[in-house]
């Protein structure tokens, strides 16, 4: 039994021919047809349908290639263990994250962690917190940034990041004029009001707070967007008010482009955990963008993290 004529029986059904296989491994059509028919003669079975024009799999063959993904996977397992271990010269780390928190707050860690290890390829999956927290449990990703969500089977959250919330309206705004005062909650029933869409954790708060504040579950008149750069571009260009994270308004902010305005009783601000799976080891490449993270916030309760980061790179961090 050669693991070659595995290798090449796998290829030949990823590819879908005999042609790209022989391609991709760098070899002869020939060489391809001879190692398959090695293969069949040592099992004893056909394992394509030749009668056809493109490659079909038998029965026989749909059972080995499950073996061979199997295998093979197994194969990349091994291959980025000892990636880890040459001190992240390679590798890949895959995090996932809500909006707010892959936009506005781990874009700097991004640069510093690329900067850093320049061979670890990184991967960035979006989702709302639930989404994140299933990725988190399904080995999708291997670190997950976001809001709270109800706990999974295997799934532990760390607070990671209280967000405040600010009520902001464009510079063009009629608001923008009353900046310096402190509005009552129902000045802001009088403009369209931008929400998040429904089912998320920001639209539930603004909900409970309008009906605590003003007697109603939401302004008459409200536009939902789901998209945070979508409901900024509105709101600067001078059309309604809204709630969004301090962190995607603060060059706005700044910038005088928009205005914050101080609304009586508001008070709202998000949490934002650190997602990981409870009983899978942390990768070395997740280790490292955690340290990064350590360097940046060393008083946030990172548990056993410190202890695992020196065991890996020592005190030179």
């Amino acid at each position: 039994m050669d693991i070659h004529h595995f290798k090449t029986f796998n290829q030949v059904v990823i590819s879908g021919s005999f042609t790209k296989a022989a391609q991709a491994l760098f070899l002869s059509q020939p060489a391809i047809s001879m190692q398959i028919q090695a293969l069949e003669s040592f099992l004893k079975v056909n394992l394509f349908d030749r009668s056809r024009r493109q490659v079909s799999l038998t029965k026989e063959g749909e059972v080995l290639f499950e073996y061979t993904q199997r295998i093979f996977q197994l194969f990349e397992e091994v291959q980025s263990v000892f990636q880890d271990i040459s001190k992240l010269q390679v590798g890949r780390l895959r995090i996932g994250a809500t909006g707010v928190m892959g936009t506005y707050y781990l874009t700097r860690f991004i640069r510093r962690f690329h900067e850093r290890f320049p061979g670890i390829e990184l991967e960035i999956l979006a989702g709302n917190s639930w989404r994140i927290a299933e990725l988190v449990s399904s080995g999708e990703v291997e670190l997950g940034f976001a809001g709270r969500s109800v706990i999974r089977s295997q799934v532990q959250q760390m607070l990671l990041h209280r967000e405040n919330y600010k009520i902001v309206v464009g510079k063009s705004s009629p608001l923008a004029c009353r900046a310096a005062e402190i509005l009552p909650p129902e000045v802001l029933l009088e403009m369209p009001f931008v929400m998040r869409e429904k089912g998320t954790r920001m639209r539930a708060k603004m909900s409970s707070w309008f009906k605590r504040h003003t007697s109603t579950l939401a302004p008459e008149n409200t536009v939902t967007i789901s998209n945070i750069e979508a409901t900024k571009r509105l709101i600067s260009s001078g059309y309604g008010v809204t709630a969004i994270p301090h962190l995607a308004v603060f060059d706005e902010l700044e910038q005088g482009e928009m205005v914050e305005l101080t609304v009586k009783g508001f008070n709202l601000a998000v949490d934002y955990y650190l997602v990981c799976h409870s009983e899978r080891k942390l990768s070395h490449a997740a280790l490292g963008f955690i340290s990064l993270m350590h360097e940046d916030a060393p008083n946030i309760n990172w548990g056993d993290i410190p202890e695992l980061l020196d065991n890996i790179f020592g005190h030179s961090r």
